[in-house]
């Protein structure tokens, strides 16, 4: 397996198993002392990480396919990771405390995660393109 897609895919586990472990905190000792919003936006939070935990163990094993990819194909991966940590990490901070003005970061996040999604469909495409060219040779 190639380096880099270990790495992703670990950094992927590594993300899941944070996104169990916090929702598991929050199922289970957070619930009786947060409120209904509190709880929706924790959810969020929760859900979010996970989906692109598993986005992340996905691009890794996408990588360690011997594609050749457009150079902004590895850009996808850390859009992710920062979109996760700041559109996460702020919803999960909104809903355990009163900065509420966080809510202005967690945008920023989520157009990382838009980003990474588009630059992900773009390069793909590319290489589809370039996979046909090969044939039509």
């Amino acid at each position: 397996m190639k380096t880099i897609a270990s790495y992703w895919i670990g950094v992927g586990s590594i993300l899941a198993f944070l996104s169990v472990l916090v929702g598991a905190l929050g199922a289970h000792w957070l619930d009786p002392v947060m409120d209904m919003d509190s709880k929706d936006t924790y959810e969020t939070s929760v859900r979010f990480q996970m989906f692109h935990s598993v986005t992340l163990i996905l691009i890794g094993i996408i990588l360690n396919f011997k594609f050749e990819f457009n150079r902004l194909f590895f850009y996808i991966p850390w859009l992710v990771l920062a979109g996760t940590v700041i559109f996460c990490g702020s919803l999960y901070t909104i809903s355990l405390s009163s900065f509420n003005w966080l809510g202005a970061v967690a945008p920023f996040g989520a157009l990382l995660f838009i980003f990474g999604w588009l630059l992900l469909a773009f390069s793909v495409f590319n290489i589809a393109r370039q996979n046909q060219n090969k044939d039509d040779r």
